[in-house]
């Protein structure tokens, strides 16, 4: 595939959820080198992270733990702090799903051949 094709057919296979992107090529490598390379990643692995923030923030939720030092603040409710639960839940979610359906929404990509 050549770099178009392959954006072609990501095109063709992407959902309604997916996000594109935008890329651009510069063949003059950075000052005082000879080559320069750029590596892209789009992966799931923070999916631990926000379910680790997700039990820490539970645990003190169901104690009130520290929420009084919010509830002072005009404007702030009790009931932010449950949406912001019900769409950090929404987002583990989604990572969950998409974790399970990479293998689905991702074809094979081409591999970088570096010429000398």
């Amino acid at each position: 595939f050549t770099s178009t094709e392959h954006d072609i057919q990501l095109e063709n296979n992407k959902n309604s959820s997916f996000e594109g992107w935008k890329t651009g090529l510069c063949s003059v490598p950075p000052v005082g080198h000879s080559h320069s390379l750029l590596a892209l990643a789009n992966n799931t692995c923070v999916k631990p992270t926000f379910t680790e923030l997700r039990e820490r923030f539970t645990k003190l939720y169901k104690k009130k733990a520290h929420l009084h030092h919010y509830l002072h603040v005009d404007g702030m409710e009790q009931s932010f702090f449950t949406e912001a639960l019900s769409s950090l839940n929404a987002l583990i979610e989604e990572y969950h799903h998409l974790d399970a359906n990479k293998a689905s929404l991702i074809p094979d990509a081409p591999r970088l051949c570096i010429a000398r």
